[in-house]
């Protein structure tokens, strides 16, 4: 428990740096909103701001400390001289770095790709639009063009971003109950493993005590982990806030029509402040556990490539490993020259 106490004590001021995100945008709500950059604002854009800056701040805080504790555990464990996998002979640990397990089908590698360039475009066009009363920024829109020129760009790496995302919904109905390659790549079962459950909040408290030390080993996921499952709903949830209030800004005519200006209000903030969400999720928390982590360093090739490792896969999806596993054992093995039902002489 020496440890751990320990361990807790480096992880107090890391704890105020994340919670600093969470309550220091609250406390300059609280002092009204003039100190919030807010002047009389109405009610309904005072309800969205809180309701988009709270959201920021509380998932932002939330990845940033679980990168944190994460990286204290690794630390932790290199100080005393233990190395990720170092508990596995060298002989072994290679030979199941060289085995490959199919993870994802070409269709889910290319959605990927398609959505980190269309991202990326968005965010380098869309963040210098919300701050351009700021000289670099607006010097960037400068060298871009102007304003109109990265407007363009922008919409047109939405479009590609929309049509990702139709790309995904036709690409999950028919492939439901069907296999591709010998492994249930979209299967009704891997659909509905993606869905949040309760033994991911079990998972998440297991997986800081074992960060903390009160726990000797990590919990074993399944196909999906729950921060695998918050980047696919957070994507699908930023997919929807980004797609209707783009849209409305895009349309401002067909929005006043509808609502009045209360739809221009809201789109803009809405947009901009998810815009900030994604962009910092994405840069500080999905970047460092895909890629920066100890356990995967320097780079994770599985989502480009379509395989894992067997190491990698065995570790980060124990669950998943032991039931192909079983399956595997289970097949009924052929000898060498038996002939089987397909094979003999009619």
């Amino acid at each position: 428990m020496s440890r751990l106490r320990l361990k807790g004590k480096l992880l107090v001021p890391l704890a105020l740096v994340a919670a600093a995100y969470l309550l220091a945008p609250q406390l300059a709500w609280a002092a009204g909103p003039e100190a919030a950059g807010g002047h009389g604002l109405p009610l309904y854009i005072t309800v969205i701001e809180r309701f988009f800056l709270a959201l920021t701040a509380g998932v932002l805080a939330f990845g940033i400390l679980h990168v944190e504790i994460e990286l204290l555990h690794w630390g932790w464990a290199w100080l005393r001289g233990r190395r990720p996998g170092a508990a596995q002979p060298a002989k072994e640990r290679n030979q199941a770095a060289i085995a490959l397990v199919p993870r994802f089908d070409v269709h889910q590698r290319i959605q990927h790709f398609v959505l980190m360039g269309s991202f990326i475009v968005l965010a380098v066009t869309g963040i210098p639009q919300k701050f351009y009363r700021y000289d670099p920024f607006d010097g960037f829109i400068a060298l871009m063009g102007g304003m109109e020129v990265v407007r363009i760009i922008h919409r047109v790496a939405a479009g590609v971003m929309i049509v990702d995302g139709i790309y995904h919904m036709l690409y999950l109905a028919p492939g439901l109950l069907t296999f591709r390659g010998g492994l249930p790549l979209m299967s009704l079962t891997s659909a509905l493993e993606m869905i949040p459950n309760r033994k991911d909040f079990t998972d998440f408290f297991h997986m800081m005590g074992y960060f903390l030390g009160a726990k000797a080993e990590p919990p074993k996921f399944g196909r999906y982990s729950y921060l695998q499952k918050f980047d696919y709903w957070a994507v699908g949830w930023g997919l929807v806030i980004m797609t209707a209030s783009g849209l409305i800004l895009m349309l401002p005519a067909l929005g006043i029509s509808i609502t009045g200006t209360a739809a221009i209000a809201a789109a803009l903030i809405s947009h901009s402040d998810e815009a900030i969400l994604a962009t910092g999720w994405i840069l500080v928390v999905h970047l460092y556990h895909a890629h920066l982590a100890p356990r995967v360093f320097p780079f994770n090739t599985t989502i480009f490539t379509g395989y894992i490792s067997e190491r990698q896969f065995k570790e980060e999806h124990a669950l998943e490993y032991e039931k192909w596993t079983r399956r595997f054992e289970a097949m009924p093995k052929i000898a060498v020259g038996e002939r089987t039902p397909t094979t003999r002489h009619r």
